[in-house]
């Protein structure tokens, strides 16, 4: 009796391991493919059939977001963006933490599949790199005839590529972009140091709304 439950316990304990390694497989197959085939955000298009000529800020040397430095482009956040460093650009910002591309991944598609997240980036191509970024966040409301209100979020530019107005450049693009998505109203949070930047924009301060907040952690 021993020998044959001893026998059934081996034959439990390989089965199980096998299940296990079909498993494991299974998820390295799944993060393999989602690493492989490289997606954008949102669509591309929704950028190309912006109307450049509408855009807010006043530029300097021929730059516009129709008009980049050489080398530059602008596009939506891909799938393949941790390994150009992306985290790394958002650590400019704010802290990031511990992004691991399989965290990246399970984040990005969880955003593209919400539809509400526009996240526009510069690309420099010597570098591979995404050297700028914003992005735009759409809620969904009842009010105003069922229109979506728009925020502004986490608008950076890498050190070593500031001073060609990017900064500019990605609010003209979000600020559009939000107009194209049936926004009646766009906002963002930011110090009194920026606000010049923003005013720049024709963004105006509202006076009688005070920002609160509840932090969870940092």
């Amino acid at each position: 009796s021993s020998g044959i439950n001893a026998e059934y316990g081996d034959r439990l304990v390989r089965l199980c391991g096998e299940l296990l390694t079909r498993i494991t497989s299974l998820e390295s197959r799944n993060f393999i493919r989602m690493s492989c085939e490289a997606v954008a955000l949102f669509d591309q298009t929704l950028l190309d059939k912006l109307d450049w000529s509408q855009h807010r800020a006043q530029y300097r040397d021929d730059i516009s977001p129709s008009n980049l430095p050489s080398g530059y482009s602008i596009r939506p956040l891909q799938s393949d963006d941790h390994s150009r460093g992306y985290c790394d650009l958002l650590s400019h910002l704010t802290k990031v933490g511990d992004v691991t591309p399989e965290l990246y991944l399970k984040q990005f598609h969880q955003m593209k599949e919400s539809k509400l997240h526009y996240i526009v980036t510069i690309h420099h191509k010597e570098s591979d790199k995404v050297v700028g970024s914003a992005t735009l966040v759409v809620e969904h409301k009842f009010i105003h005839t069922a229109a979506n209100r728009g925020r502004i979020e986490d608008v950076v530019v890498h050190p070593d590529h500031q001073g060609k107005q990017f900064g500019k450049v990605l609010l003209d693009v979000v600020i559009l972009l939000a107009e194209s998505t049936n926004c009646y109203k766009l906002s963002l949070d930011c110090n009194e140091k920026a606000k010049p930047f923003y005013e720049k924009l024709n963004m105006d301060l509202v006076e009688d709304h005070r920002f609160m907040c509840i932090k969870f952690f940092d």
